[in-house]
């Protein structure tokens, strides 16, 4: 039971934060005592009280004097039966820690569902972006049994648990083969075939992707676009190579120095993720790596922290109150119509242009 109530209708809030504890099973037969509930919820006890009592003419449980509160079954069987109002959005990371650019969208999101009837929860899990998530999945979804799902950061086996069970789900990014959910997310392919043909306009002739090994979907899509690409150009000379690393900044350093440092160095860097942009940045001007001049470099997202960095980065954005748009349409007609078709949305995102790329 993660939840506060907000000091605002304190009364009414820890009711409804008790009703969907019991309806999600949280407590089987009995309720705890009220000192427990108290510092779980972090309320008075006058408030809780005063809560309990709510509930208790609303027919949630049976009480006797000098004992524990019991659930009313049937009453919570019936409520449980009623349509949710709630999407939950599956992340691997808690909202303090997502970063800034998807927060945005995920603020717009929730102001399109509220707009909508629904409210937007945040679930973080671990457990769920394991290698064997089936048990965790199982138990997030017995809990919390919303109206629909939204996947941030989802891998194949997240995407798959979720199409085979029929569950009514979009993907916030792109879709992994042979799953049948409808999905949102930037156009990857297409915008790292733009990013190659910039870097060849301006003569360079060995290309980096340097991209932190993942088995995501949009990872994979940018992977292509820019082989494909390259690939396209070979016959004029042009070298496309995918460079790798964990995401630490070691990483990120080590993979530099390999590709600055080759007997036919590269010159062009497309390099996914902001922050790994301003690690690449900062080391090769470390290294005496002039950016633009010795290199040019291109960052494949964006991100408020990439407007204070020096020289200013050329990268692609994205309009998140668009992406959210996109998302929200798709998750109300789903929980509302249920799954009827498979859609996936592409967004092509806008360059900006800054003294990274010369």
């Amino acid at each position: 039971m993660d939840a506060i109530p907000k000091r605002s209708s304190l009364v009414a809030q820890t009711a409804a934060i008790l009703r969907e504890n019991i309806l999600a099973g949280v407590w089987d037969d009995l309720l705890p005592g009220e000192l427990e509930l108290c510092d779980r919820l972090q309320v008075s006890r006058v408030t809780l009280r005063a809560a309990l009592d709510q509930l208790r003419r609303e027919g949630w449980f049976r009480s006797k004097q000098g004992k524990r509160r019991a659930i009313t079954r049937d009453r919570a069987l019936k409520s449980s039966n009623k349509p949710s109002d709630r999407v939950v959005l599956l992340s691997p990371l808690p909202l303090q820690n997502i970063p800034a650019s998807a927060i945005f969208w995920v603020d717009a999101l929730r102001d399109h569902l509220g707009a909508a009837g629904y409210r937007l929860e945040v679930q973080a899990s671990q457990a769920c972006y394991s290698q064997h998530p089936k048990h965790a999945l199982e138990a997030l979804v017995h809990k919390h049994r919303p109206a629909g799902w939204v996947l941030y950061l989802s891998t194949a086996r997240i995407q798959q648990w979720f199409s085979e069970r029929g569950l009514r789900g979009v993907i916030s990014g792109s879709r992994h083969p042979n799953v049948a959910l409808s999905s949102v997310d930037i156009d990857y392919a297409a915008a790292c075939q733009h990013a190659v043909s910039l870097l060849a306009g301006k003569g360079h002739r060995r290309l980096a992707l340097l991209m932190p090994r993942s088995d995501q979907a949009g990872n994979l899509e940018s992977e292509r676009g820019f082989t494909d690409a390259g690939e396209r150009l070979h016959n004029e000379g042009l070298e496309t190579l995918v460079a790798h690393h964990d995401g630490s900044v070691a990483a990120i350093c080590r993979a530099l120095d390999g590709l600055v440092r080759a007997a036919r160095p590269v010159t062009g860097f497309l390099v996914a993720k902001p922050a790994h942009v301003v690690t690449a940045v900062s080391h090769l001007l470390r290294r005496g790596v002039r950016v633009p001049q010795d290199v040019s470099l291109i960052s494949r997202d964006d991100d408020p922290l990439l407007e204070h960095l020096v020289p200013s980065v050329t990268r692609y954005h994205t309009d998140p109150a668009l992406f959210a748009r996109k998302i929200s349409r798709i998750v109300v007609d789903l929980v509302r119509n249920g799954v009827r078709r498979q859609h996936d949305s592409r967004l092509m995102p806008a360059l900006i242009r800054g003294e990274t790329l010369g």
